[in-house]
């Protein structure tokens, strides 16, 4: 019996593929040789390197789209950009120059027929490329150069350094934006004279006059935290007299197991310091607080030894476990914070930090800020692409690479030009948010130049 079955199926099989193959056919849209109409009514809006061609479709049931075929400068490559049917508009872009070009127009439909040409004059306004070229700056900065440029119409622009030692240029580096402000600080070149060349290019390859300048990079130095004796020169302003409690401050002692000395010791690994209270509890600095009230942003105040002027910090997370990096924060300086208000009630203690907190919970302002200077405000995303949210459990390689290697955060010229000696990190975030409270760091280095 099993066998029989076994056989009917066998030949209804074959019966099933015989009938698909002679009764399945492959499918295709209707063609045809007819070509479609043109488009009329044809109006051009001139733009910055390009135009904006609007016109009227003709009445084809099967029209695909409208071609347009141009090029970019006389016996320059030839174009084609394509809008489909459901539109009645298409942009060029690509144009470098301000003069009169003729664009071809065609519609097509599904048999892939092309119209008669239809011919659109336009006469592109000054390029993006020559735009940006105009507010193109470079200065000296601290070991190398600041470039800024605005680019209103997010434009994507490449912008390259180069510069020139034995009578050629010698590209250094490049770097891609279409950021409304544009700023680029290139560091590494000793403090003489340089031959700097600067041009941009759009990704047409449209390049603007160079500018060509000469500069000698500022005098740069790591701002050491401990003298040649291994003596501190930075400490944690007002720990020793317990002073930066009352600022919201780490108040971790130096002998305790989060030693915030431990920032300035060069071992950028096993060491570490804690950034922010031990466990960010409110209770450690208001008495009374629940146990399990975070204290949030989480503060930390350096005294430098001396005012300096600040290029770049480079910051080292704790080697072994990422996920207290902090990854929102801002840095600010001074060289005169304003004095506490003398603690003789408890509301004094609540007076000093609404003023030097921004904590919700105590209607905290951060007042303290309108005297101080913002370095820098920073946000730092993992190689792997996540966020500040990421889940510390699933850091990749490339992510323990590029934090053991230390992350650097450049200190915008334009932000500091008075020299300070307090600088104060305001820590938003870490990358583990149910430990949001603080962060924790082997290492840190700063760089710039002592004012004196």
């Amino acid at each position: 019996m099993k066998t029989i079955v076994n056989k009917l199926i066998l030949i209804l099989l074959i019966l099933l593929a015989g009938w698909s193959c002679e009764n399945v056919k492959e499918w295709e849209d209707p063609s045809d040789a007819i070509p479609p109409g043109p488009v009329t009514n044809v109006k051009v809006e001139n733009l910055n390197g390009g135009a904006s061609i609007t016109y009227q479709l003709p009445d084809d049931t099967d029209l695909l789209g409208v071609k347009a075929v141009y090029a970019t400068h006389e016996g320059g490559e030839i174009y084609e950009s394509f809008s489909s049917a459901f539109r009645d508009t298409i942009v060029l872009e690509g144009y470098r120059d301000t003069d009169e070009h003729v664009v071809q127009l065609f519609t097509m439909d599904l048999s892939r027929n092309l119209s008669k040409p239809e011919q659109a004059i336009i006469k592109p306004l000054t390029s993006p490329v020559d735009l940006i070229r105009e507010t193109l700056a470079v200065n000296a900065t601290y070991g190398g150069f600041y470039l800024k440029w605005d680019n209103p119409m997010r434009k994507d622009v490449a912008v390259s350094l180069y510069v020139d030692s034995i009578g050629e240029k010698t590209l250094i580096d490049t770097h891609f934006s279409n950021a409304v402000e544009g700023r680029f600080a290139l560091r590494g070149f000793e403090s003489k004279q340089q031959n700097v060349s600067i041009d941009i290019r759009d990704r047409w390859m449209n390049y603007s006059a160079p500018l060509d300048t000469v500069l000698t990079p500022l005098f740069e130095e790591e701002i050491a935290g401990r003298n040649s004796l291994n003596q501190q020169i930075w400490t944690l302003w007002g720990l020793a007299n317990r002073e930066c409690q009352s600022r919201g401050d780490n108040w971790a002692t130096s002998g305790g197991g989060y030693n915030n000395i431990a920032l300035w010791t060069d071992n950028n690994y096993s060491n570490w310091a804690q950034i922010g209270d031990d466990w960010g509890m409110f209770k450690h600095y208001v008495p009374g607080w629940p146990d399990n009230e975070f204290a949030v942003p989480a503060y930390f105040t350096l005294d430098m030894g001396r005012p300096a002027i600040y290029s770049r910090i480079k910051m080292w997370g704790r080697g072994t476990t990422f996920g207290y990096i902090c990854t929102v924060f801002e840095v600010w300086g001074t060289n005169n914070p304003k004095p506490l208000v003398a603690e003789v009630t408890p509301e004094d203690r609540l007076t000093n930090l609404r003023y030097w907190t921004a904590w919700p919970e105590i209607n905290a302002t951060d007042a303290w800020k309108e005297d101080w200077v913002r370095l820098g405000s920073y946000t730092v995303v993992a190689p792997s692409g996540t966020g500040p949210v990421k889940d510390g459990d699933t850091f990749t390689n490339a992510d323990v690479e590029f934090y053991r290697n230390g992350i650097d955060f450049e200190i915008s010229p334009d932000a500091n030009t008075t020299p300070c000696q307090y600088l104060r990190f305001v820590v938003s975030q870490s990358f583990w948010p149910a430990r949001r409270q603080g962060a924790q760091y082997a290492e840190v280095k700063f760089f710039g130049a002592y004012a004196d």
